[in-house]
Protein backbone atom coordinates (compact mmCIF):
# COMPACT_ATOMS: atom_id res chain seq x y z
CA UNK A 1 0.00 0.00 0.00
CA UNK A 2 1.17 3.56 -0.83
CA UNK A 3 1.38 5.94 2.32
CA UNK A 4 3.86 8.84 3.24
CA UNK A 5 7.21 8.01 4.96
CA UNK A 6 7.28 7.95 8.58
CA UNK A 7 8.53 11.70 9.43
CA UNK A 8 11.40 12.08 12.60
CA UNK A 9 10.36 14.35 14.90
CA UNK A 10 11.93 17.82 15.26
CA UNK A 11 12.41 20.06 17.68
CA UNK A 12 10.81 23.77 18.15
CA UNK A 13 13.41 26.49 16.92
CA UNK A 14 14.88 28.84 14.18
CA UNK A 15 16.32 25.55 12.58
CA UNK A 16 13.00 23.05 12.97
CA UNK A 17 11.65 25.01 9.41
CA UNK A 18 14.52 25.05 7.14
CA UNK A 19 14.54 21.30 8.40
CA UNK A 20 11.71 20.10 7.47
CA UNK A 21 10.71 22.22 4.21
CA UNK A 22 14.25 22.88 2.54
CA UNK A 23 13.85 26.20 1.20
CA UNK A 24 12.92 26.11 -3.09
CA UNK A 25 13.78 29.12 -5.40
CA UNK A 26 10.20 30.45 -6.01
CA UNK A 27 9.25 29.14 -9.78
CA UNK A 28 10.55 26.01 -8.80
CA UNK A 29 8.44 25.58 -5.36
CA UNK A 30 5.54 26.07 -7.39
CA UNK A 31 6.12 23.51 -10.15
CA UNK A 32 6.51 21.13 -7.25
CA UNK A 33 3.80 22.38 -4.92
CA UNK A 34 1.28 22.84 -7.82
CA UNK A 35 0.92 20.00 -10.08
CA UNK A 36 -0.36 20.91 -14.00
CA UNK A 37 -4.30 20.21 -14.12
CA UNK A 38 -5.82 17.57 -15.87
CA UNK A 39 -7.17 19.63 -18.98
CA UNK A 40 -3.39 20.87 -19.35
CA UNK A 41 -1.82 17.46 -19.37
CA UNK A 42 -4.21 15.82 -21.46
CA UNK A 43 -3.65 19.57 -23.98
CA UNK A 44 0.33 19.30 -23.65
CA UNK A 45 -0.06 15.47 -24.89
CA UNK A 46 -2.07 16.11 -27.53
CA UNK A 47 0.38 19.29 -28.79
CA UNK A 48 3.27 16.64 -28.94
CA UNK A 49 0.73 14.03 -31.00
CA UNK A 50 0.09 16.96 -33.13
CA UNK A 51 3.74 17.81 -33.52
CA UNK A 52 4.72 14.36 -34.18
CA UNK A 53 2.10 14.14 -36.43
CA UNK A 54 2.93 16.95 -38.87
CA UNK A 55 7.02 15.46 -38.36
CA UNK A 56 6.51 12.82 -39.54
CA UNK A 57 3.94 13.63 -42.55
CA UNK A 58 6.78 16.14 -43.57
CA UNK A 59 9.51 13.35 -43.15
CA UNK A 60 7.48 10.89 -45.20
CA UNK A 61 6.62 13.80 -48.21
CA UNK A 62 10.06 14.52 -48.83
CA UNK A 63 11.15 10.42 -48.88
CA UNK A 64 7.55 9.84 -51.21
CA UNK A 65 6.73 7.04 -48.75
CA UNK A 66 3.62 6.43 -47.21
CA UNK A 67 5.35 5.93 -44.11
CA UNK A 68 8.38 5.14 -42.11
CA UNK A 69 7.90 1.35 -41.70
CA UNK A 70 6.51 -0.70 -44.99
CA UNK A 71 3.61 -2.18 -43.45
CA UNK A 72 2.15 0.28 -43.74
CA UNK A 73 1.56 0.15 -47.33
CA UNK A 74 -1.09 -2.85 -46.73
CA UNK A 75 -3.18 -1.50 -44.04
CA UNK A 76 -3.69 1.24 -46.39
CA UNK A 77 -4.44 -0.66 -49.51
CA UNK A 78 -6.75 -2.81 -47.59
CA UNK A 79 -8.52 0.37 -46.21
CA UNK A 80 -9.05 1.25 -49.61
CA UNK A 81 -10.47 -1.81 -50.37
CA UNK A 82 -12.86 -1.74 -47.76
CA UNK A 83 -14.18 1.64 -48.64
CA UNK A 84 -14.92 0.71 -52.43
CA UNK A 85 -16.62 -2.50 -51.37
CA UNK A 86 -13.51 -4.86 -53.20
CA UNK A 87 -12.55 -8.29 -51.59
CA UNK A 88 -10.87 -7.72 -48.56
CA UNK A 89 -7.30 -9.53 -50.04
CA UNK A 90 -3.62 -8.51 -51.05
CA UNK A 91 -2.24 -10.08 -54.08
CA UNK A 92 1.50 -11.09 -54.26
CA UNK A 93 4.03 -12.23 -56.79
CA UNK A 94 1.61 -12.11 -59.45
CA UNK A 95 -1.55 -13.82 -59.01
CA UNK A 96 -1.46 -15.39 -55.90
CA UNK A 97 -4.21 -13.83 -53.14
CA UNK A 98 -3.58 -13.90 -49.61
CA UNK A 99 -6.93 -13.19 -47.71
CA UNK A 100 -5.99 -13.32 -44.16
CA UNK A 101 -2.16 -11.48 -44.53
CA UNK A 102 -3.71 -8.92 -41.88
CA UNK A 103 -6.66 -8.61 -39.67
CA UNK A 104 -9.36 -6.40 -40.33
CA UNK A 105 -9.06 -3.98 -37.27
CA UNK A 106 -6.43 -1.45 -38.07
CA UNK A 107 -7.57 -1.42 -41.51
CA UNK A 108 -11.53 -0.62 -40.76
CA UNK A 109 -9.94 2.11 -38.60
CA UNK A 110 -8.22 3.59 -41.77
CA UNK A 111 -11.28 2.99 -43.81
CA UNK A 112 -13.53 5.12 -41.57
CA UNK A 113 -10.53 7.99 -41.81
CA UNK A 114 -10.87 7.63 -45.67
CA UNK A 115 -14.87 8.07 -45.50
CA UNK A 116 -15.09 10.99 -43.39
CA UNK A 117 -11.47 12.63 -44.66
CA UNK A 118 -11.32 11.27 -47.73
CA UNK A 119 -7.43 9.60 -48.30
CA UNK A 120 -5.41 12.24 -46.50
CA UNK A 121 -2.89 10.62 -44.78
CA UNK A 122 -2.08 13.73 -42.22
CA UNK A 123 -5.73 13.58 -41.20
CA UNK A 124 -5.46 9.98 -40.03
CA UNK A 125 -2.56 10.74 -38.12
CA UNK A 126 -4.10 13.76 -36.26
CA UNK A 127 -7.31 11.29 -35.60
CA UNK A 128 -4.28 8.94 -33.98
CA UNK A 129 -3.37 11.80 -31.83
CA UNK A 130 -6.85 12.41 -30.41
CA UNK A 131 -6.54 8.51 -29.47
CA UNK A 132 -2.78 8.84 -27.97
CA UNK A 133 -4.17 12.28 -25.90
CA UNK A 134 -7.16 10.35 -24.74
CA UNK A 135 -4.90 7.46 -23.96
CA UNK A 136 -3.35 9.85 -20.97
CA UNK A 137 -6.56 10.62 -19.01
CA UNK A 138 -7.32 6.38 -19.53
CA UNK A 139 -3.71 5.35 -18.11
CA UNK A 140 -4.57 7.80 -15.30
CA UNK A 141 -8.06 6.02 -14.62
CA UNK A 142 -6.76 2.31 -15.16
CA UNK A 143 -3.69 3.87 -12.70
CA UNK A 144 -6.39 4.83 -9.78
CA UNK A 145 -8.05 1.50 -10.50
CA UNK A 146 -5.63 -0.77 -10.06
CA UNK A 147 -3.51 0.87 -7.29
CA UNK A 148 -4.30 1.64 -3.66
CA UNK A 149 -5.93 5.23 -2.92
CA UNK A 150 -2.86 8.04 -2.56
CA UNK A 151 -2.21 8.96 1.15
CA UNK A 152 -4.33 11.68 2.13
CA UNK A 153 -2.56 15.38 1.86
CA UNK A 154 -0.65 13.68 -1.49
CA UNK A 155 0.41 16.41 -3.86
CA UNK A 156 1.67 14.47 -6.55
CA UNK A 157 -0.98 11.58 -6.99
CA UNK A 158 0.13 8.48 -8.57
CA UNK A 159 -2.35 8.57 -11.77
CA UNK A 160 -1.49 12.13 -12.69
CA UNK A 161 2.54 10.69 -12.52
CA UNK A 162 1.06 8.38 -14.66
CA UNK A 163 -0.41 10.23 -17.34
CA UNK A 164 2.66 12.82 -17.41
CA UNK A 165 4.79 10.32 -18.15
CA UNK A 166 2.33 8.88 -20.68
CA UNK A 167 1.97 11.85 -22.10
CA UNK A 168 5.96 12.87 -22.66
CA UNK A 169 7.73 9.38 -23.57
CA UNK A 170 9.27 9.97 -26.36
CA UNK A 171 8.23 6.85 -28.32
CA UNK A 172 4.89 6.77 -27.20
CA UNK A 173 4.46 10.01 -28.76
CA UNK A 174 5.83 9.06 -32.26
CA UNK A 175 3.64 5.55 -32.21
CA UNK A 176 0.37 7.84 -32.47
CA UNK A 177 2.07 9.30 -35.38
CA UNK A 178 2.65 6.04 -37.47
CA UNK A 179 0.64 4.58 -39.84
CA UNK A 180 1.02 1.20 -37.82
CA UNK A 181 -1.70 -1.03 -36.13
CA UNK A 182 -0.05 -0.06 -32.61
CA UNK A 183 -1.63 3.22 -32.91
CA UNK A 184 -5.23 1.62 -32.26
CA UNK A 185 -4.24 -0.76 -30.24
CA UNK A 186 -2.85 1.30 -27.63
CA UNK A 187 -6.01 2.73 -26.67
CA UNK A 188 -7.66 -0.83 -27.28
CA UNK A 189 -5.39 -1.92 -24.32
CA UNK A 190 -5.50 0.65 -21.94
CA UNK A 191 -9.30 0.17 -21.84
CA UNK A 192 -9.67 -3.12 -21.60
CA UNK A 193 -7.29 -3.39 -18.74
CA UNK A 194 -9.32 -0.52 -17.25
CA UNK A 195 -12.12 -2.64 -17.75
CA UNK A 196 -10.77 -5.66 -16.64
CA UNK A 197 -9.83 -3.23 -13.60
CA UNK A 198 -13.47 -2.37 -13.24
CA UNK A 199 -14.48 -6.14 -12.55
CA UNK A 200 -11.56 -7.26 -10.80
CA UNK A 201 -12.67 -5.72 -7.55
CA UNK A 202 -11.25 -6.12 -4.42
CA UNK A 203 -12.41 -7.58 -1.39
CA UNK A 204 -15.32 -5.45 0.00
CA UNK A 205 -16.32 -4.08 -2.79
CA UNK A 206 -19.90 -5.39 -4.06
CA UNK A 207 -19.84 -4.92 -7.91
CA UNK A 208 -23.94 -4.98 -9.10
CA UNK A 209 -24.59 -7.84 -11.56
CA UNK A 210 -26.53 -5.46 -13.95
CA UNK A 211 -22.96 -3.38 -14.23
CA UNK A 212 -20.54 -6.16 -14.16
CA UNK A 213 -22.80 -7.86 -16.74
CA UNK A 214 -22.32 -4.62 -18.88
CA UNK A 215 -18.71 -3.83 -18.33
CA UNK A 216 -18.29 -7.77 -18.84
CA UNK A 217 -19.92 -7.51 -22.06
CA UNK A 218 -18.01 -4.12 -23.15
CA UNK A 219 -14.53 -5.72 -21.85
CA UNK A 220 -14.72 -8.59 -24.12
CA UNK A 221 -15.83 -6.62 -27.41
CA UNK A 222 -12.68 -4.21 -26.84
CA UNK A 223 -10.77 -7.63 -26.63
CA UNK A 224 -11.39 -8.63 -29.49
CA UNK A 225 -11.36 -5.65 -31.79
CA UNK A 226 -7.68 -5.61 -30.04
CA UNK A 227 -7.14 -8.99 -31.72
CA UNK A 228 -8.82 -8.14 -34.92
CA UNK A 229 -5.57 -4.93 -34.37
CA UNK A 230 -3.07 -7.24 -33.50
CA UNK A 231 -3.30 -11.21 -34.01
CA UNK A 232 -0.68 -11.80 -31.63
CA UNK A 233 -2.95 -10.24 -28.48
CA UNK A 234 -5.31 -13.77 -28.83
CA UNK A 235 -3.06 -15.67 -26.13
CA UNK A 236 -3.20 -12.83 -23.48
CA UNK A 237 -7.34 -12.95 -23.62
CA UNK A 238 -6.67 -16.51 -22.06
CA UNK A 239 -3.57 -15.52 -19.85
CA UNK A 240 -5.31 -12.18 -18.31
CA UNK A 241 -8.65 -13.71 -17.42
CA UNK A 242 -7.04 -16.94 -16.27
CA UNK A 243 -5.15 -15.04 -13.67
CA UNK A 244 -7.98 -13.27 -12.83
CA UNK A 245 -10.20 -15.44 -11.97
CA UNK A 246 -7.31 -17.80 -9.88
CA UNK A 247 -6.25 -14.91 -8.19
CA UNK A 248 -9.47 -14.19 -6.85
CA UNK A 249 -10.41 -15.32 -3.49
CA UNK A 250 -13.54 -17.62 -2.37
CA UNK A 251 -16.05 -14.60 -2.20
CA UNK A 252 -15.22 -13.28 -5.56
CA UNK A 253 -13.94 -16.73 -7.21
CA UNK A 254 -18.15 -16.72 -8.71
CA UNK A 255 -18.06 -13.19 -10.01
CA UNK A 256 -14.88 -13.54 -11.53
CA UNK A 257 -15.62 -16.59 -13.07
CA UNK A 258 -19.76 -15.31 -14.53
CA UNK A 259 -17.29 -12.25 -15.73
CA UNK A 260 -15.43 -14.24 -17.43
CA UNK A 261 -17.64 -15.86 -19.45
CA UNK A 262 -19.35 -12.60 -20.51
CA UNK A 263 -16.31 -11.34 -21.14
CA UNK A 264 -15.68 -14.32 -23.55
CA UNK A 265 -18.92 -13.65 -25.13
CA UNK A 266 -18.13 -9.99 -25.60
CA UNK A 267 -15.33 -11.19 -27.19
CA UNK A 268 -17.03 -13.78 -29.69
CA UNK A 269 -19.91 -10.91 -30.60
CA UNK A 270 -16.95 -9.01 -32.18
CA UNK A 271 -14.91 -11.67 -33.91
CA UNK A 272 -17.63 -13.58 -34.76
CA UNK A 273 -18.35 -12.39 -38.49
CA UNK A 274 -14.36 -12.80 -39.39
CA UNK A 275 -14.42 -16.06 -38.04
CA UNK A 276 -17.36 -16.57 -40.73
CA UNK A 277 -15.89 -14.81 -43.77
CA UNK A 278 -12.92 -16.77 -43.09
CA UNK A 279 -15.10 -20.29 -42.96
CA UNK A 280 -16.65 -19.43 -46.31
CA UNK A 281 -13.17 -18.75 -47.87
CA UNK A 282 -11.14 -21.82 -46.34
CA UNK A 283 -13.72 -24.24 -45.20
CA UNK A 284 -12.31 -24.17 -41.69
CA UNK A 285 -12.01 -22.34 -38.09
CA UNK A 286 -9.35 -19.50 -39.15
CA UNK A 287 -9.54 -17.08 -36.20
CA UNK A 288 -7.07 -15.12 -36.81
CA UNK A 289 -4.66 -14.95 -39.65
CA UNK A 290 -2.81 -17.28 -41.80
CA UNK A 291 0.42 -15.26 -41.17
CA UNK A 292 1.80 -16.72 -37.89
CA UNK A 293 3.68 -19.63 -39.95
CA UNK A 294 6.00 -16.59 -41.56
CA UNK A 295 6.06 -14.61 -38.51
CA UNK A 296 7.33 -17.90 -36.42
CA UNK A 297 9.89 -18.77 -39.34
CA UNK A 298 11.03 -14.93 -39.46
CA UNK A 299 12.40 -15.28 -35.50
CA UNK A 300 13.37 -18.97 -35.97
CA UNK A 301 15.88 -19.65 -39.05
CA UNK A 302 19.43 -20.59 -39.82
CA UNK A 303 19.55 -17.12 -40.88
CA UNK A 304 17.83 -15.26 -38.03
CA UNK A 305 19.33 -12.78 -36.44
CA UNK A 306 16.50 -11.35 -34.45
CA UNK A 307 15.45 -8.43 -36.63
CA UNK A 308 13.02 -8.91 -38.79
CA UNK A 309 13.32 -10.22 -42.58
CA UNK A 310 11.19 -11.86 -44.68
CA UNK A 311 13.24 -12.05 -47.84
CA UNK A 312 12.80 -15.39 -47.61
CA UNK A 313 9.45 -15.04 -49.36
CA UNK A 314 10.81 -14.46 -52.48
CA UNK A 315 12.67 -17.90 -52.67
CA UNK A 316 11.46 -20.10 -55.47
CA UNK A 317 10.40 -22.92 -53.27
CA UNK A 318 7.89 -20.81 -50.87
CA UNK A 319 6.75 -17.97 -53.38
CA UNK A 320 4.56 -20.54 -55.99
CA UNK A 321 2.69 -21.67 -52.74
CA UNK A 322 -0.61 -20.86 -51.68
CA UNK A 323 -1.61 -18.92 -48.72
CA UNK A 324 -2.59 -22.19 -46.27
CA UNK A 325 0.45 -24.42 -47.79
CA UNK A 326 2.75 -21.48 -47.16
CA UNK A 327 1.72 -21.08 -43.42
CA UNK A 328 1.77 -24.54 -43.07
CA UNK A 329 5.60 -25.07 -44.66
CA UNK A 330 6.86 -21.96 -42.27
CA UNK A 331 5.31 -23.26 -39.37
CA UNK A 332 6.96 -26.74 -39.99
CA UNK A 333 10.41 -25.41 -40.51
CA UNK A 334 10.64 -23.16 -37.67
CA UNK A 335 9.49 -25.85 -35.53
CA UNK A 336 12.29 -28.31 -37.08
CA UNK A 337 14.86 -25.47 -36.61
CA UNK A 338 13.60 -25.42 -32.74
CA UNK A 339 14.19 -28.89 -32.06
CA UNK A 340 17.71 -29.42 -34.34
CA UNK A 341 19.13 -26.29 -33.36
CA UNK A 342 17.77 -25.33 -29.49
CA UNK A 343 21.41 -24.00 -28.21
CA UNK A 344 20.80 -21.33 -31.51
CA UNK A 345 17.55 -20.70 -30.28
CA UNK A 346 18.53 -19.97 -27.12
CA UNK A 347 20.94 -18.01 -28.42
CA UNK A 348 18.66 -15.82 -30.79
CA UNK A 349 16.55 -15.36 -27.20
CA UNK A 350 19.02 -13.57 -25.64
CA UNK A 351 19.56 -11.43 -28.63
CA UNK A 352 15.73 -10.50 -28.81
CA UNK A 353 15.51 -9.77 -25.29
CA UNK A 354 18.25 -7.05 -25.77
CA UNK A 355 16.23 -5.99 -28.69
CA UNK A 356 13.39 -5.48 -26.95
CA UNK A 357 14.82 -3.59 -23.61
CA UNK A 358 17.20 -1.42 -26.14
CA UNK A 359 17.24 1.86 -24.46
CA UNK A 360 17.94 3.57 -28.13
CA UNK A 361 16.38 2.37 -31.66
CA UNK A 362 17.80 -0.90 -33.15
CA UNK A 363 16.91 -0.36 -36.84
CA UNK A 364 20.04 1.38 -38.37
CA UNK A 365 18.11 4.26 -40.30
CA UNK A 366 17.24 5.71 -37.01
CA UNK A 367 20.55 5.46 -35.09
CA UNK A 368 23.13 8.20 -34.15
CA UNK A 369 25.19 8.59 -31.28
CA UNK A 370 22.96 11.39 -30.50
CA UNK A 371 19.62 9.49 -30.94
CA UNK A 372 20.98 6.95 -29.06
CA UNK A 373 22.51 8.88 -26.03
CA UNK A 374 19.00 11.23 -26.10
CA UNK A 375 17.05 8.18 -26.26
CA UNK A 376 18.97 6.37 -23.12
CA UNK A 377 18.39 10.04 -21.01
CA UNK A 378 15.05 8.83 -21.42
CA UNK A 379 14.40 5.43 -21.26
CA UNK A 380 17.01 4.05 -18.85
CA UNK A 381 14.65 5.96 -15.92
CA UNK A 382 11.66 5.00 -17.27
CA UNK A 383 13.07 1.23 -16.75
CA UNK A 384 14.80 1.75 -13.49
CA UNK A 385 11.07 3.22 -12.11
CA UNK A 386 9.68 0.60 -13.63
CA UNK A 387 11.30 -1.64 -11.72
CA UNK A 388 11.09 -0.02 -8.52
CA UNK A 389 7.32 0.53 -8.84
CA UNK A 390 7.06 -3.39 -9.65
CA UNK A 391 9.14 -4.27 -6.36
CA UNK A 392 6.86 -2.02 -4.48
CA UNK A 393 3.49 -4.00 -5.78
CA UNK A 394 5.50 -7.29 -5.35
CA UNK A 395 2.78 -8.79 -3.08
CA UNK A 396 -0.06 -7.32 -5.25
CA UNK A 397 -1.01 -9.75 -7.78
CA UNK A 398 -3.70 -7.49 -8.88
CA UNK A 399 -2.23 -4.53 -9.83
CA UNK A 400 1.08 -6.52 -11.20
CA UNK A 401 -1.43 -8.25 -13.64
CA UNK A 402 -3.28 -4.80 -14.64
CA UNK A 403 -0.17 -2.84 -15.07
CA UNK A 404 2.78 -5.68 -16.02
CA UNK A 405 1.21 -8.37 -17.21
CA UNK A 406 0.81 -7.26 -20.88
CA UNK A 407 4.62 -5.91 -21.05
CA UNK A 408 5.35 -9.15 -19.68
CA UNK A 409 2.98 -11.39 -22.06
CA UNK A 410 4.41 -9.61 -25.23
CA UNK A 411 8.07 -9.72 -24.11
CA UNK A 412 7.61 -13.56 -23.88
CA UNK A 413 5.94 -13.96 -27.18
CA UNK A 414 9.21 -11.43 -28.45
CA UNK A 415 11.65 -14.10 -27.43
CA UNK A 416 10.23 -16.11 -29.92
CA UNK A 417 9.10 -13.79 -32.69
CA UNK A 418 11.75 -11.17 -33.78
CA UNK A 419 12.00 -8.13 -31.69
CA UNK A 420 12.37 -4.71 -31.46
CA UNK A 421 11.55 -1.74 -29.13
CA UNK A 422 8.70 -0.73 -31.74
CA UNK A 423 6.85 -4.00 -29.77
CA UNK A 424 7.27 -2.57 -26.34
CA UNK A 425 5.74 0.63 -26.58
CA UNK A 426 1.93 -0.65 -26.97
CA UNK A 427 2.52 -2.33 -23.41
CA UNK A 428 4.75 -0.47 -21.56
CA UNK A 429 1.54 2.66 -21.81
CA UNK A 430 -0.11 0.82 -19.10
CA UNK A 431 2.73 -0.29 -17.11
CA UNK A 432 3.53 3.34 -16.67
CA UNK A 433 1.20 3.27 -13.64
CA UNK A 434 3.75 0.89 -12.02
CA UNK A 435 6.70 3.41 -13.24
CA UNK A 436 4.35 6.58 -11.22
CA UNK A 437 4.65 4.22 -8.12
CA UNK A 438 8.59 3.96 -8.47
CA UNK A 439 8.63 7.75 -9.01
CA UNK A 440 6.76 7.83 -5.57
CA UNK A 441 9.26 5.94 -4.26
CA UNK A 442 12.19 8.03 -4.96
CA UNK A 443 11.04 10.91 -3.92
CA UNK A 444 10.13 9.28 -0.53
CA UNK A 445 6.21 9.72 -0.48
CA UNK A 446 5.90 5.75 -0.95
CA UNK A 447 6.53 2.40 0.47
CA UNK A 448 5.48 -1.35 -0.05
CA UNK A 449 2.37 -2.40 1.56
Amino acid sequence: MIRDRDASPVPDGPMSDSLNQPEIPGRLASIVTRPPSWPRVVLWALGLRIVAADLVQWVTQHKGVLCVFPDSNDYWLLAGKIRRGEPYELVDFGNLPHFTLRTPGYPLFLAGCQWVFGPRVLMVRLVQAVLGAACVWWVARLSRRALPVDPPGAVWSVPLIAALLAAFEPYVVANSALLLSEAVFVPLLVLTQWGLAGLWTVPGEDLPVRRQVALALLTGAGLGAAVLVRPSWSLYVPLALGVWVISSGRGQRRAAVRGTALVIVGLVAVMAPWWVRNERIYGRFVPTALWAGASLYDGLNPAATGASDMSFLKAPEFWPLDEETQDAVFRARALAFVREHPGRVARLAVVKAGRFWSPWPNAGEFFSPAVAAASAVVTLPVFVLLGLGSWDRRHDTRALALLALPLAYTFALHLVFVSSVRYRVPPLVPALGLAAVGLRRVMGEGSSG
